[in-house]
């Protein structure tokens, strides 16, 4: 058998909208929304330098059936880059864009192979005249599909000497996923197919190893902090003993972080900066030519407490933070700082006490160990609390928060009666 080599991505979303970033930095919204293309294009260029004999994305490749035609047309000339180097693209369409959205006045790039949605199709790769690799898809034609179509995958008769199958479906549990085109690995391991090129979960999952390999990429470029970790795409690697090797390939441009700071005892703030930056620097599979958007959750029990929550504080780090980041081709931008500090009060001390401070803790601790009653009382709250900010702050709080808020209370208080006794 002839060995060869292919790329797999899928979940591009190119034009991707990323709502409600317009609203924290317009320029932001702009990086953002170009770096999806820009991680493709990157793809493109390491696909023509790997010398990769064909392209495969597993659906999803614009964000919405709404797309834009610029994206369409930005999307086709990447792909006749690829045509132009001799390099095939076989593609299926998704729950965000399926067959029937895609505008009829863009012509696909000669050597560009679209799966239709009435059936699995099939088209064979052929190395040096010789049939190297057949590949079945079946596209969406509609943004819901609840059906199997797995079972509907099967090898025909005269196949090349190795199968791949591009599905965009959910096996497993969905997460945060709509459950499309659900199937089990039991549906696909006896089916005949070398490998499974899945999409459309956004995390990065080996599902089967071996015999056969079923394998999601994950999106090329995070869009949200529910889209973290390294992102990129799989390169694919066939021995001429049908052996497959897989190997991840970073393509993304910004990095979605969340960082958690320990200012245990530390009484110094000059040190925030550096500890952030260490933090960052630690991120598994960090890499210096990504940018990265962080969310700071700041915990400890420090002499800095009072200082850094006092009102207003966060908002003029972060502005200290992000000053002139976006004028930078990489940069570090800090989308929150949550602070979960607590002043350095020896507080097993005063629960031993009789004074007012020790009844303040045993109150606190009633409502940490009661979510009922702490539910009542934030009810009463929203009752006898007019204020239009108040309410808004407090009317989606789920468990978690409402159990923080009740933290940074106890604290706020125990430090202003620690510091005036």
């Amino acid at each position: 058998m002839t060995k060869f080599r292919f790329m797999h991505t899928s979940d591009l979303h190119l034009d991707s909208p990323f709502k409600g970033l317009s609203s924290w930095n317009t320029d932001l919204a702009a990086r953002l929304k170009d770096a999806a293309f820009k991680s493709f294009r990157k793809m493109v260029d390491i696909c023509i330098a790997e010398q990769v004999d064909f392209l495969i994305i597993a659906g999803d490749i614009f964000e919405s059936d709404n797309k834009s035609l610029a994206a369409q047309l930005k999307f086709i000339a990447e792909l006749k880059r690829l045509s132009n180097k001799g390099i095939p693209s076989y593609f299926v369409c998704g729950n965000h864009d399926p067959v029937e959205s895609w505008l009829d006045i863009i012509r696909l790039p000669e050597n560009v192979y679209r799966f239709t949605a009435s059936e699995v199709g099939h088209y064979t790769y052929k190395k040096d005249s010789k049939p190297v690799a057949d590949i079945y898809g079946m596209s969406f034609g509609e943004s819901a599909v609840k059906e199997n179509l797995a079972l509907k995958y099967r090898i025909k008769d005269n196949q090349a000497p190795f199968s791949i199958a591009v599905l965009h479906g959910t096996v497993g549990r969905a997460g945060s996923h709509e459950n499309y085109a659900p199937f089990k690995v039991s549906d696909v391991k006896a089916r005949g197919f070398n490998y499974w090129a899945l999409g459309h979960i956004h995390k990065r999952k080996v599902v089967n190893e071996k015999d056969p390999v079923i394998l999601y990429p994950g999106n090329p470029q995070g869009r949200d902090f529910g889209e973290t970790g390294a992102k990129g795409c799989t390169l694919v690697d066939v021995d001429s003993d049908n052996r497959i090797a897989v190997r991840f390939i970073p393509v993304q441009f910004i990095r979605f972080e969340q960082l958690a700071i320990d200012l245990g005892e530390e009484d110094k703030t000059d040190s925030l900066a550096d500890k952030i930056q260490r933090a960052r620097n630690n991120i598994e599979d960090y890499d210096d030519d990504v940018s990265c958007i962080l969310r700071i959750n700041i915990t400890g029990r420090t002499p800095l407490h009072s200082y850094l929550n006092k009102p207003g504080e966060t908002e003029q780090l972060l502005a200290m933070f992000n000053e002139g980041q976006l004028e930078h081709n990489i940069f570090t931008w800090i989308d929150q700082i949550r602070l979960n500090t607590s002043p350095l009060i020896d507080i097993s001390s005063i629960q031993r006490g009789n004074d007012f401070a020790s009844e303040i803790i045993k109150i606190f601790e009633k409502y940490e160990n009661d979510s009922k009653a702490l539910m009542e009382i934030i009810k009463r709250a929203n009752e006898e609390i007019t204020s239009p900010v108040f309410l808004r702050e407090t009317a989606e709080l789920n468990e978690q928060e409402q159990k923080e808020i009740l933290e940074k209370a106890k604290w706020m208080l125990l430090d202003q009666l620690v510091r005036e006794s």
